[in-house]
């Protein structure tokens, strides 16, 4: 019977990633309670504190049923943004490059998938803002079970053939570490761009890549599909960026209001992910229409089985993503000398703001005031 529901769960999780299309920190330790108060309570005692103001309702980009916007998920399934006078649509983009541009056109305010979109736009000069977090980390390298053991250092990447796509964060990163330590991208070492992380794992288990670059927990299913997880990318380098929320200039101006109230249900989202598994993991799979060992093994992990790679954080961290932006100009993926300044694309004054008033209202503050204090740390 074990067995049974494990390949039921196999196959409802494998054909529930045709859905996911994208790849991609907070210091507090993830899943782990920050205080004594159940989320759910301080979601009550907020709602009476919240501002009555209306303001622009927004429209948010949503790739299908991705659950990497945890925090916005939550927000929207248990009420918050009506708690805060906002009005949110989720609105479905079938890529991110379709996500940005209709965000540079301002037919959506904000898409909360992407760093490298977000960059590859600005290098292109798009007057595009990364203006808050959605995940970091969250790359794992996969491989045959008897290589899980033969990734250790830089070194062991040499001579090698990876898998991956292009809208995936970690191998951008792992390829900027490659390079400094001498490696030549040409001819030491061969990526290989596939179209899905299904192909990666496909690859994989074929033998037609020697490792495959996931993201977003999809190192879970390859586990389920027979493969292991080698390494962490954050192993070699922490707490680089993954998903941002970006947004257009003119709504970052026009609707600034409207972005603070939606940082600030987010932030009451992110108090109950950290303080009340139970009601996020039945928000997201109310959401998603996946099953809960597969959301648990995503948020939260699965004890003694699966590690969870992504770290759920709605700080901007401007300093990470304006070296990102940097990382990608060196590997060659954004034109160098385009004349555009990525610092100048980050505008972490939204979520300051939105911390600042749940600062004010006196509900976790232990949570927040440490989430201010790293918001010093990254972004200034």
């Amino acid at each position: 019977m074990k067995n049974t529901k494990r390949s039921i769960a196999m196959l409802l999780v494998l054909t529930l990633l045709l859905f996911s299309m994208t790849g991609c920190s907070a210091s507090a330790a993830q899943g782990e309670k920050i205080s004594g108060g159940e989320a759910a309570s301080s979601g009550q005692s907020q709602e009476a504190s919240a501002s009555q103001k209306e303001y622009a309702a927004l429209k948010i980009g949503m790739a299908g049923k991705d659950i990497k916007t945890v925090c916005i998920i939550i927000a929207k399934q248990l009420g918050y943004y009506e708690e805060e006078g906002l009005k949110v649509e989720f609105e479905t983009i079938s890529n991110l490059s379709e996500g940005l541009t209709a965000v540079d056109m301002g037919k959506l305010d904000v898409l909360p998938f992407g760093v490298i979109p977000s960059a590859t736009f600005v290098g292109q000069g798009a007057d595009v803002v990364v203006f808050g977090g959605t995940i970091s980390e969250g790359s794992e390298i996969v491989t045959l079970p008897e290589n899980a053991h033969s990734i250790k250092t830089l070194e062991d990447f040499r001579g090698k053939r990876i898998g991956c796509y292009r809208m995936e964060t970690g191998h951008m990163v792992m390829k900027g570490l490659l390079r400094e330590a001498g490696f030549d991208l040409e001819k030491d070492v061969e990526f290989v761009l596939l179209d899905s992380q299904q192909t990666i794992i496909e690859g994989v288990r074929k033998g037609e890549v020697d490792m495959g670059f996931l993201n977003s927990g999809q190192g879970y299913v390859a586990q389920q599909a027979g493969l292991a997880v080698a390494r962490r990318v954050a192993e070699f380098e922490a707490d680089f960026p993954c998903c941002r929320q970006t947004t257009s200039r003119s709504a970052l101006t026009e609707k600034r209001d409207a972005l603070v109230a939606f940082q600030t249900a987010n932030l009451r989202a992110y108090d109950t992910y950290l303080n009340d598994k139970t009601a996020s993991v039945a928000a997201l799979m109310e959401y998603s229409g996946q099953p809960e060992e597969f959301v648990t093994a995503l948020l939260y992990g699965l004890e003694g089985e699966y590690e969870k790679a992504m770290i759920v954080s709605l700080d901007p961290n401007r300093n990470k993503v304006v070296d990102f932006y940097q990382t990608m100009i060196d590997n060659g993926d954004i034109a160098a000398g385009n004349g555009n300044d990525m610092a100048s694309h980050v505008d972490s004054s939204i979520y300051y703001d939105a911390l600042e008033q749940l600062i004010e209202r006196g509900v976790n503050p232990q949570l927040y005031e440490q989430l201010m204090e790293d918001y010093q740390r990254n972004n200034l």
